[in-house]
């Protein structure tokens, strides 16, 4: 027969009394409803803003006259449309399209797109994306062996 070794007792601890903090919110019976009725009817439809999942990133030449673009990124909720602003060392600029032509001002300067998602329930603004390093006046970003 197997000896076991003895089993060990942990004292119970003395339960601390429940805080606001543990108080878990319920919804009102309104919201259960309209949540119950979105479910039978096959309707899920945004019941929120959209949210940023991935944040939008651009790609492009950083020379003066080239064309950056902007991805919209990826959102929850549905989005219904987006809208961009470019921004040249966070200050914006012209431009409201997903691409967007360096100017001779934005020289020596990063450039970033910020996208908003819009769906019924509200807008959302992504954070910035990567900036793109644009060539100061008299640079070039490649050289090129002859």
């Amino acid at each position: 027969m197997e000896s076991r070794p003895p089993e060990r007792m942990v004292p119970r601890q003395p339960r601390e009394e429940a805080g606001p903090q543990d108080v878990v919110p319920q919804p009102t019976q309104a919201r259960a409803d309209y949540l119950k009725e979105r479910v039978h009817t096959g309707d899920p439809g945004p019941l929120a803003a959209p949210l940023n999942v991935d944040v939008p990133a651009v790609s492009g030449n950083g020379t003066v006259g080239a064309t950056l673009n902007c991805t919209m990124g990826n959102w929850t909720g549905d989005p219904t449309s987006y809208a961009y602003q470019w921004k040249s060392d966070g200050t914006d600029v012209a431009g409201t399209g997903d691409s967007y032509v360096v100017a001779a001002g934005d020289a020596g300067h990063g450039i970033t797109c910020v996208v908003t998602a819009t769906n019924d329930a509200g807008s959302t603004a992504a954070p910035p994306s990567n900036a793109v390093a644009i060539a100061a006046a008299g640079t070039e970003t490649e050289t090129r062996r002859k």
